[in-house]
């Protein structure tokens, strides 16, 4: 019998609509009292150690949720937004439950929700504020997932440049943890300490995988070695897959079903001591906006801003601009005549209070940008790259994120007790 999903388990407007954004109200702003930033202060509350001033989600969650354990396995699921939820079974039925939702960050793309996730920290605050943004040092665009240069050859860890410096203030897990608390991170290997992984898990240890099953099973070993702790996990799957396929395709399905089965796999390999005194939280950092149309970056007000600002770069569905020379009132209408009414363009002040930062932040305005241009949902950008033949079975780029369309800002979190996997 084919499985049959449910409609995308959008939350209740009335508990979102004060997060619709004035300007364009098919747009949410972050919360940042109930987003990701408080995923990792709420998980180690629950392990009984006090995270200070951070906020917590526990007045979030349903009462059904734990408030108390002595282990935690904490499942990142990159892209994993509402809509991929309701391609899901297991994840569906749990969430139902021990769900609640919580909102992204801005921008909604990877390099800088990971890391929101991680240090218990806005954009605006940890320092990565985009996927490809300008730094000062080392004075270039630079890709925030491989801490790379753009266009450079090699990661700048190889040059002896320590990206931590860019660090604003010290995340929540780059403090010592509590005597007697552990804490790992399971990754795939390719990432085990490059790129992004070396600025987001602070004093935590990590360890990769090659396939899932392999991460799963490294997951039950060490929840069983520990007294008290979390394990971290971290899958990119759903992301990737999203960006081919779109969030509510088979594809996505399929492999929503495969992570669900093999997590309740590891929770029977494990002792019954161990299940009961751990809780699972399934969180994610952003979800996707299905590609509609494209904006393609040509003409004549594309080449001026080229050729006239100090740089341009991009988080997904957003475009950050440094203007260098460049007068701010020239290239504003440069790049609200190329963008028309496919987005929306915001001044630094606006964009900064959005990433969860202050107007007169002068360091935040050399990372996000001296004014930003935010999609709306369903547009994507046609970059002028060189064009290549094509491969016989290429798969065009299906979705993408990063702006605040409601798909990519409301996401899901389920916290649960790790007993659940083995009813369902």
């Amino acid at each position: 019998m084919p499985q049959i999903y449910s409609p995308p388990l959008d939350p209740p407007a009335s508990e979102t609509d004060y997060l619709r954004w004035e300007r364009e109200p098919e747009w949410y702003r972050p919360d940042y009292d109930r987003s990701i930033t408080s995923v990792v202060p709420t998980m180690l509350n629950l392990l009984g150690i006090s995270t200070g001033e951070l906020p917590t989600l526990l007045h979030h969650l349903p009462e059904s949720s734990p408030r108390r354990s002595r282990r935690a396995l904490l499942l990142t699921l990159d892209g994993f937004g509402f809509e991929a939820l309701s391609r899901s079974s297991r994840f569906q039925a749990i969430y139902r439950e021990y769900g609640t939702w919580i909102t992204s960050v801005f921008p909604s793309i990877t390099s800088a929700a990971i890391t929101s996730i991680y240090q218990g920290l806005p954009p605006a605050r940890h320092g990565i504020a985009g996927h490809l943004i300008w730094k000062d040092l080392p004075g270039g665009i630079v890709d925030m997932l491989r801490m790379q240069v753009v266009g450079a050859d090699v990661p700048l860890a190889a040059a002896g440049f320590d990206v931590n410096g860019w660090k604003r203030e010290p995340g929540i897990l780059d403090k010592p943890l509590s005597e007697g608390l552990q804490g790992m991170h399971l990754m795939p290997k390719a990432i085990v300490g490059s790129g992004l992984s070396t600025f987001c898990y602070g004093q935590t240890r990590l360890f990769g995988f090659a396939e899932p099953v392999e991460g799963l099973s490294k997951a039950a070993r060490m929840l069983s070695d520990i007294s008290t702790g979390f394990v971290g996990m971290y899958l990119a799957t759903l992301d990737s897959l999203g960006h081919v396929f779109g969030a509510d395709n088979p594809q996505i399905s399929l492999a929503v079903r495969q992570i669900e089965e093999g997590l309740q796999w590891m929770a029977t390999t494990l002792e019954p001591e161990i299940v009961e005194n751990t809780v699972l939280i399934v969180a994610t950092d952003h979800g996707q906006s299905t590609i509609r149309q494209t904006l393609p970056l040509e003409g004549a007000d594309w080449k001026w801003l080229e050729e006239n600002t100090r740089a341009i770069g991009f988080s997904g569905r957003v475009m950050h601009v440094y203007l260098g020379s460049a007068g701010e009132t020239a290239a504003r209408e440069r790049l609200q005549a190329l963008v028309g009414a496919q987005g929306v363009i915001l001044d630094f002040g606006e964009a900064a209070e959005l990433a969860g930062g202050a107007k007169g932040d002068s360091w935040l305005r050399q990372s996000l940008g001296d004014m930003l241009a935010v999609l709306h949902d369903g547009i994507n950008w046609l970059k002028p790259d060189p064009p290549t033949p094509p491969f016989p079975y290429d798969t065009p780029l299906a979705a993408q994120h990063g702006a605040m369309s409601r798909q990519e800002m409301l996401v899901p979190l389920i916290v649960a007790p790790l007993s659940v996997l083995l009813g369902n």
